[in-house]
């Protein structure tokens, strides 16, 4: 302080207040004097709690002046709080910065902490340290403002304290949260929840938010279980129906809860937050492998293959479904059966498929799906499982080779066939029918075959004539079956065509020509003697 600034100041004290003061130069007193108070600091055990602290200036003018330089004498600046710590309390802010306090009560300025399970009730004292600046005098010239004015700033560092009541209030905790809900499914959610409090509650109720909208309290974020009375160190169970959406993540939702309750003096209230996590058990399931099939076009041919349950739950009331994505592709029974699968087993499955004419031959993709029931009864659908197969070219169900085939000109012999199964079933009353035209004919145009197993053969003949005359050469016939599949449909094959080759007429007799002419000439010369004789 500067020797001019003391000498006033030792002026302002000596003088009596009311005696007027005529001088030159002037000077304003005063000091900012701050403190803290905390409106609410009761927290319970086991929660964490936000402090709001409000900071309070008692200023105090020793004497006026200019508005300005009385505000300047009453203000804290540069105001920091310094949050030391308490045993037993987890205290989480560390400094807070304040600023410019004027005169009054300002705030809040949080401070947060936690509060463990096993703090005792009781209060506990928090240091802070309060640190600010405020300018205590302000010496100025009356008559000549130009001259800037002379500020003696004091700075003030002090220990207070802020108290904190921890109060004993009934007080809960979760022990466990698990479910059987599967992704895309639903199930039932478990939630063990203790009371680890001194103090017996009626009325209680557990509430539980869910965070996330994948999982659900059948659709809803929220639900609420009636428990009644809760004794002190008691656990009690509650169970929610939830649901798990089709595109959900395998992984942990957060599951936060509160407890509901009347205590002892029949005051309502609500406990601290809970908070836990609940992980649904993956989606069911399923595998396709050993997918084969013997489809070709315009033919019915059979879909198989092994199906099994990968998890994570035993699955009962089981189908296959065959779902084909082609009109060209037409099953005459879309489900199959499989027997009840724990995870890890498997079952056979097979579908007859025609293939219509349309078709193209080629790779093609077929779907299929397990329509199923899970532990808890409901009815659900697996993602779809699909399997590429091969279809075949189109090809007749008889191979035909002829065996005997040569028929002399005006004469007569036997066409015989092997006819060759070249299906992949047994075919059965296989019925065959020739057509043949002139110069060949036959009145032995049908042959029968009992049944025909896959790759087998049989021989079947027709009588076959061939006119007089006949130029020798390869003629053709067509020959057509009709047959019966397995499933007791009635078919009739494509048309096979087959050459039978006529030989020029061999032997000692004469020609037939010459012999007409020769039988002519005979009946002229007898018709010529018996004339004469007349």
């Amino acid at each position: 302080m500067n020797q001019r600034l003391a000498a006033v100041l030792l002026v302002v004290l000596l003088l009596v207040p009311a005696t007027p003061v005529v001088a030159a130069d002037s000077v304003v007193v005063g000091r900012a004097d701050l403190s803290l108070t905390v409106p609410d600091n009761r927290v319970a055990p086991g929660e964490t709690a936000t402090l709001d602290v409000y900071v309070v200036n008692d200023a105090r003018l020793v004497r006026g002046g200019p508005q300005e330089f009385e505000n300047r004498v009453t203000t804290a600046r540069t105001t920091t709080l310094d949050v030391g710590a308490v045993r037993g309390v987890d205290v989480v802010t560390d400094e807070i910065p304040v600023g410019t306090v004027p005169e009054g009560t300002h705030g809040p300025a949080s401070i947060e902490l936690t509060v463990p399970e096993s703090v005792p009730p009781g209060t506990y004292r928090l240091p802070v340290t309060l640190s600010y600046t405020y300018t205590s005098t302000v010496l100025y010239d009356v008559t000549d403002r130009s001259d800037g004015p002379e500020y003696d700033d004091v700075e003030v560092t002090k220990r207070v304290s802020v108290p904190i009541v921890v109060e004993e209030r009934p007080r809960f905790s979760i022990e466990d949260v698990e479910t059987d809900a599967q992704i895309g499914g639903s199930g039932r959610m478990s939630v063990s929840v203790r009371h680890v409090g001194s103090e017996v509650v009626r009325g209680a109720s557990v509430d539980l938010t869910s965070a996330n909208d994948d999982l659900t309290f059948g659709g809803a974020t929220t639900a609420e279980s009636f428990v009644g009375e809760w004794r002190p160190g008691e656990t009690k169970t509650v169970t929610f129906p939830v649901n798990v959406v089709d595109d959900a993540e395998l992984r942990d939702y957060t599951v936060t809860g509160r407890i509901s309750y009347t205590d002892s003096d029949g005051i309502s209230g609500t406990s601290n937050e809970l908070r836990s996590s609940v992980r649904p058990r993956a989606e069911q399931a399923f595998s396709l492998s050993g997918v084969e099939s013997s489809l070709r076009i315009d033919h019915e041919g059979t879909v198989s293959g092994t199906v099994t349950n990968e998890g994570p739950t035993p699955i009962t009331d089981a189908v296959v479904v065959f779902e084909p994505r082609s009109p060209n592709f037409d099953a005459s029974e879309t489900e199959f059966a499989i027997p009840d699968l724990a995870p890890g087993e498997s079952a056979p499955f097979g579908f007859d498929v025609e293939v219509s004419s349309a078709a193209d031959p080629g790779s093609r993709q077929l779907r299929f799906v397990v329509a199923y029931e899970n532990e808890d009864g409901d009815n659900l659908t697996s993602d779809a499982l699909t399997a590429r197969l091969d279809v075949a070219p189109e090809r007749d169900s008889f191979t035909v080779e002829a065996t005997e085939s040569t028929v002399r000109a005006g004469g007569s012999g036997r066409l015989v066939l092997r006819v060759t199964n070249a299906d992949d079933e047994t075919l059965s009353d296989v019925s065959a029918k020739l057509f043949v035209d002139d110069p060949i004919s036959t009145d032995d145009d049908e042959a029968f075959v009992d049944e025909l197993a896959p790759g087998d053969s049989a021989e079947i003949s027709f009588e076959v004539s061939v006119a007089g005359g006949t130029f020798p050469k390869a003629y053709p016939v067509s020959l057509d079956f009709e047959y019966d599949r397995p499933d007791g449909t009635t078919l009739i094959s494509d048309t096979v065509r087959l050459p039978i080759t006529v030989e020029e007429r061999r032997g000692g007799g004469l020609p037939v020509g010459l012999l007409v002419g020769l039988a002519a000439i005979a009946l002229v010369g007898a018709a010529i003697i018996v004339a004469r004789r007349r």
